[in-house]
């Protein structure tokens, strides 16, 4: 059989086609091995970028009784619909047997706060404040967390000082008289100074003195 040079280069084309082909086809199918890991690395590069970004923000502050020996903790935390979520707890200063009290969310224009005379003398009660632009309420809570009479969790200093009427308007808690008696400063209608009284804790006594703090 005679083969002519013209059939060698027609073979040799064909041959070198037909590599270049396979080769091809062999280095596509090696990529895209490859593609499902660099995706999914990136994917969760990705996730743990985002979950950084919508963390919320969280602060911890707290309050020591004067003895030293147990404390109140405030969690704040930042939510997205621009609020703020506010959680109370009481535990052993070393942070053993911690005790949930209260939780309340506040729009930005309110705050709450942990004075620093919040602890009554003989570590039974304490009282926070609440913010706001015009006002200020206190509320005072067992440390246990148990609920007063009636059943209620907190009692409303302010609120039940307003219902007594005494014809002065609450301005201010300044701290413990004794173990059951905050003090509480006043103001007149016209906006001068009045007297001070004790609210009795638990019996919500309203009691004004003769002198003031």
């Amino acid at each position: 059989m005679v083969i002519t040079r013209r059939q060698v280069e027609l073979e040799s084309v064909f041959l070198i086609t037909a590599t270049a082909a396979i080769s091809l086809f062999f280095v596509i199918q090696r990529n895209n091995s490859y593609r499902p890991q660099f995706s999914l690395a990136s994917n969760t590069s990705s996730l743990q970028i985002q979950t950084e970004l919508i963390a919320p923000k969280v602060t911890i502050s707290s309050q020591i009784t004067p003895d030293g020996t147990k404390k109140v903790i405030m969690k704040v935390t930042e939510n997205s619909d621009n609020t703020k979520t506010y959680e109370f707890s009481t535990a052993d200063e070393n942070g053993a047997n911690e005790q949930y009290i209260f939780t309340k969310i506040l729009d930005l224009t309110k705050s709450m706060t942990i004075p620093f005379n919040t602890w009554s003398p003989d570590n039974q009660y304490f009282f926070i404040q609440e913010n706001a632009p015009d006002n200020k309420s206190v509320f005072v809570f067992k440390a246990t967390g148990a609920t007063f009479a009636e059943g209620v969790t907190f009692l409303d200093a302010t609120d039940l000082f307003g219902k007594a009427a005494t014809g002065n308007n609450f301005q201010e808690a300044t701290g413990w008289a004794s173990e059951s008696l905050i003090i509480i400063n006043t103001l007149k209608p016209d906006n001068t100074k009045g007297p001070s009284y004790w609210f009795e804790v638990p019996s919500k006594a309203i009691i004004q003195l003769s002198t003031e703090f």
